[in-house]
């Protein structure tokens, strides 16, 4: 037997009805999307699916600067953060406290 590995959509007051422990039980084996008036309205998912999802934004974050940082080395001329804040319209020292914080 293959575990489907689709969200399951199911209605708000059918959750409810269905309780708690049928919740936790059906979203360890598949996410489950809670839907009012047909629109996903919340999203319930294991522990373990949630920190293999982080895990691979995580990776994917990191493979994109890495990226980025080849391309910002290949470049001719050099560009200090401030410059590049400057240029985009950002806060450098925002984007210096995010840096930091996601670098924990």
């Amino acid at each position: 037997m293959s575990v489907d590995s689709r969200p399951l959509r199911v209605p708000i007051q059918e959750a409810s009805k269905r309780g708690v422990s049928w919740l936790n039980d059906t979203a360890s084996e598949r996410r489950i999307l809670l839907t009012r008036f047909g629109r996903v309205n919340a999203v319930i998912d294991s522990a373990e699916r949630l920190d293999e999802t982080a895990a691979k934004v995580e990776a994917a974050r990191r493979e994109v600067v890495e990226q980025f940082a080849d391309l910002a080395l290949d470049r001719s001329s050099k560009w200090s953060l401030e410059d590049v804040c400057t240029k985009l319209g950002l806060d450098v020292d925002r984007v210096r406290d995010r840096a930091f914080t996601l670098g924990r």
